[in-house]
């Protein structure tokens, strides 16, 4: 099961533009746990929590300059040392297999084996800067962020995009700014979107 909401403001008259607030939020790979393999043991589902919010600056008709900042986390729990004997052993595994899916999601916020210090490092973040010229030319950069004990996963990217009636050219481009090497780095991506609706105004 999957779960989403978003929300965009009306405009707001500041000093010498207008603005826009947005907020939003996803649920996602909710569900019991699955047996990947005939006589295996199940495995809880990748369910991630994502929510984020930001802000669109309207300097005038042509000229949109949007920031966002994103947070993520795994709702998945941490195998961990049930008995205190100082190992995960099997009698670990076999406590840990009876947890349910429902109670595990919320156990992922605090079973990390160091507190709640360690709670945060299991959020990762990200912020973006969108330039926007007459909502046909766009301009990107974003930071992407990991704690080094979780995967330190860091990026810088660049992009643009080039929208036209009925659809839409997105490219990037990815540095890493991690000393741990990843094979998302240095990489170029591209992305091509068709709009088959009608177009809806929402101002």
């Amino acid at each position: 099961v999957d779960v989403s909401g978003y929300y965009r403001s009306n405009e707001i008259a500041l000093a010498n533009f207008n603005g826009r607030w947005r907020a939003g939020f996803n649920l996602s790979n909710l569900g019991g746990k699955m047996q990947y393999d005939e006589g295996g043991q199940e495995n809880f589902l990748p369910t991630n929590l994502k929510f984020g919010a930001g802000f669109d600056f309207i300097l005038n008709e042509d000229n949109v300059l949007a920031l966002t900042t994103e947070f993520n986390k795994l709702l998945v729990p941490t195998p961990r040392d049930f008995d205190g004997d100082g190992d995960v052993d099997s009698d670990d595994n076999a406590e840990y297999q009876n947890i349910g899916f429902l109670e595990g999601v919320f156990d992922s916020f605090n079973d990390a084996p160091d507190g709640f210090s360690e709670e945060l490092k299991e959020f990762t973040w990200a912020f973006s800067a969108e330039y926007a010229y007459q909502d046909s030319f766009m301009i990107r950069t974003g930071l992407f962020n990991e704690s080094e004990v979780k995967g330190s996963r860091k990026f810088f990217a660049l992009g643009a995009g080039f929208k036209f009636k009925a659809a839409q050219i997105d490219l990037s481009y990815l540095f890493s700014t991690s000393q741990v090497r990843n094979p998302l780095e240095n990489t170029l991506r591209f992305s091509l979107t068709f709009n088959l609706g009608e177009e809806f105004i929402n101002n």
